[in-house]
């Protein structure tokens, strides 16, 4: 199997409200995406009578952090001069509103709405600065193969803007709080934001 050179698309989208939730695409070729397959387990010591082997031995389970800690995700991509990249770029530094002429969209943070092994996550602590989204990306083949990251965060000082010959690049850092899926289709029910 061969994914790289593949074309495909990145979805970012927020919670939304009464129904309606709020994407960004971003269509691409030979992305130079880089994210988990899935969530890390927990390790197993082991435990040995007096650091002897013996019928005694056994395994217990290590601490959790692992399993929940947050895990890094990155891509980046050409912008090109159009409305729907500039948008793009400000909603992934930071801007919880976008204005278009008389229209404003607001922006709903998807953190506390997923869970890993049942356990529903805890909002930030700091909720009224930081905002998670959701990702979901699909590479296109003759069986589409992609992978859902629920609850991104973006720090707003992570994201540059690297000028090139042939144009600008935007490099992308988040991390990834929620669990790590495979999809073969992207959500229903989304709706093309402003």
């Amino acid at each position: 199997m061969l994914l790289q050179g593949q074309d495909g698309e990145l979805r970012i989208s927020d919670a939304g409200r009464t129904g309606v939730t709020h994407y960004v695409e971003v269509l691409f070729a030979e992305m130079d995406f880089t994210g988990p397959t899935s969530r890390p387990r927990t390790e197993e010591n082991l435990i040995m009578n007096r650091n002897k082997f013996d019928t005694n031995a056994h395994y217990i389970l290590g601490p959790d952090n692992p399993r929940y800690e947050p895990i890094p995700v990155s891509f980046s991509c050409k912008i090109s001069d159009t409305s729907k990249a500039w948008m793009f770029s400000d909603w992934l530094s930071g801007v919880t509103k976008l204005t278009s002429g008389a229209s404003i969209t607001q922006f709903y943070s998807t953190k506390g709405t997923s869970k890993i092994d049942g356990n529903t996550l805890p909002n930030f602590n700091d909720s009224t600065g930081k905002y998670a989204y959701n990702i979901e990306i699909l590479w296109d083949g003759s069986k589409d193969y992609g992978v859902s990251y629920p609850e991104v965060y973006f720090p707003p000082g992570e994201q540059t803007i690297t000028e090139s010959a042939d144009g600008l690049v935007l490099s992308v850092n988040g991390m990834v709080y929620g669990d790590v899926t495979r999809i073969t289709a992207f959500s229903a029910g989304m709706t093309a934001i402003i």
